[in-house]
């Protein structure tokens, strides 16, 4: 039904643009609305970890939580130089990438391969035993040896990419950061479909958090984050905004391997464009994080999420101007697929860690949330997901990843689309320095709008040499 009334008010071309950046800012704040890892994260020479797109945030596991020897000369061996009391980790990687549908078509695939240098740098400032300042830089380029049209239009920076100064006010730890990312690639963003022209967007966040370990029971958590997104060309300016947050989490530690809370956040939305209404978003629940062995931990938080909207948002008027309609035909339509609807509704995250082993860990999350929408005021996303990293030989390690993902889309005409994704990473280490990497990722969606599903192989091989 909703497939032919979209064909008879003849605007299918305002369907091809539906997505929500929310699954971009993998690795910032959730402002008021939550994230999911969008599937499979980066296909990047350097590593192969998805902790950082962990909805609880938890610090990776160690059996009996200590570092080994091995473990901690590889910490120890994350920086190679230092000038002066700055200590660096400079790593390069370069890879090779095949994709068969870079544009994420169903009908009109097209293939190329994908040239990828990289550069990774790392710094720490020890200013004093409580002060730190911190740098960690991840750079790269796409260059299509087939279609220059999606070359990168600068250097691609990771969105873990962060400027960071941690401090002490007597008791209370400050930590002021910067996170800036530059990307361009559309896989990692659930609704978009059938992309002729990248997702070239520029995304910051800026904050201050507060840590106060009040005892040994109570810790009081909180702070504030102004985030933006800057989308290059005409193509997605919609989705140009500020967003502002404030968080509070105080917790509780019931026990010795039981933590009690409530994350709660308030943000202010406001959108560049006249045809997005701004609004705000709110947060709150309660959470537990529960270790339940030396080798298991666990996270479950749930609550009340709301995006509301000053005005409905009108995703569909540059469409509707192309059709050269009498002014009360437009009125008629431009009403018709306006989505005025607000979200009310509860939000789960649930993250279970286990690492029985040295060799061997593995990752389960699954979590149900609104995110802010692209061609709609919000979406409804159901995700799941499940990986594991092995070091199954001498030298070598294995990380597979799966996920499934649900979403639907606000208003009338809102989409509701299937995701299912897998893949597979082998690292073989030649030495401390330099690493071959072998990576494949597959893909597929279906939605109930036209021209909107798709299914996407990548494989990649990179070297990735440390200094």
């Amino acid at each position: 039904m909703k497939k032919n009334l979209a064909q008879l008010l003849i605007i299918p071309a305002a369907f091809l643009v539906a997505a929500s950046d929310a699954s971009a800012q993998e690795f910032f704040r959730d402002f008021g609305t939550s994230r999911s890892s969008g599937g499979m994260g980066p296909v990047f020479p350097s590593e192969y970890s998805y902790e950082d797109a962990s909805p609880s945030g938890l610090v990776p596991l160690r059996p009996g939580q200590d570092l080994n020897e091995a473990q901690a000369a590889e910490e120890a061996d994350r920086y190679n130089f230092a000038i002066g009391p700055v200590q660096f980790g400079l790593a390069i990687g370069f890879g090779v990438e095949f994709n068969d549908n870079i544009t994420l078509s169903d009908n009109d695939q097209i293939s190329d391969f994908i040239l990828r240098p990289s550069l990774d740098i790392q710094a720490t400032w020890r200013l004093s035993e409580l002060n730190t300042i911190r740098l960690s830089i991840g750079a790269s380029y796409a260059k299509y040896l087939d279609h220059s049209e999606f070359d990168s239009r600068s250097v691609l920076l990771s969105p873990n990419s962060e400027l960071a100064f941690t401090f002490y006010l007597g008791q209370v730890k400050l930590t002021l950061r910067d996170r800036l990312s530059y990307q361009e690639d559309t896989y990692n963003v659930p609704n978009l479909s059938d992309t002729e022209t990248p997702y070239r967007r520029f995304e910051n966040q800026i904050g201050l958090q507060l840590d106060w370990a009040v005892n040994d029971k109570v810790d009081l958590a909180g702070g504030y984050d102004h985030y933006n997104l800057w989308t290059i060309g005409d193509d997605y300016a919609l989705q140009d905004r500020a967003i502002d947050t404030f968080f509070v989490k105080p917790s509780y530690q019931v026990s010795p391997g039981v933590k009690l809370g409530i994350n709660g956040s308030y943000s202010f939305i406001n959108f560049e464009s006249d045809d997005r209404g701004d609004g705000h978003g709110l947060l709150v629940g309660p959470f537990i994080e529960w270790q339940m062995s030396e080798y298991t931990n666990l996270y479950l938080e749930g609550g009340y999420q709301e995006l509301s909207f000053d005005q409905g948002g009108d995703f569909n008027n540059a469409a509707i101007d192309q059709l050269n309609l009498s002014d009360s035909d437009a009125t008629a339509v431009r009403d018709i697929l306006r989505d005025s609807e607000d979200t009310s509704t509860y939000y789960i995250k649930f993250e279970i860690n286990n690492k029985p082993s040295d060799i061997f860990d593995h990752r389960l999350s699954f979590s149900k949330t609104a995110e802010i929408g692209f061609s709609s005021n919000s979406y409804d996303l159901y995700h799941v997901e499940y990986d594991a990293n092995w070091k199954a030989f001498q030298h070598t390690e294995i990380g597979p990843v799966l996920f499934y993902e649900y979403y639907t889309a606000s208003g009338e005409l809102g989409e509701k689309a299937h995701r299912v994704g897998a893949g597979l990473g082998i690292r073989y280490h030649f030495s401390n320095s330099l690493t071959l990497g072998l990576d494949y990722r597959f893909i597929a969606k279906d939605s109930d709008l036209e021209n909107s599903d798709y299914r996407q192989n990548v494989a990649f091989v990179s070297l990735y040499y440390k200094f």
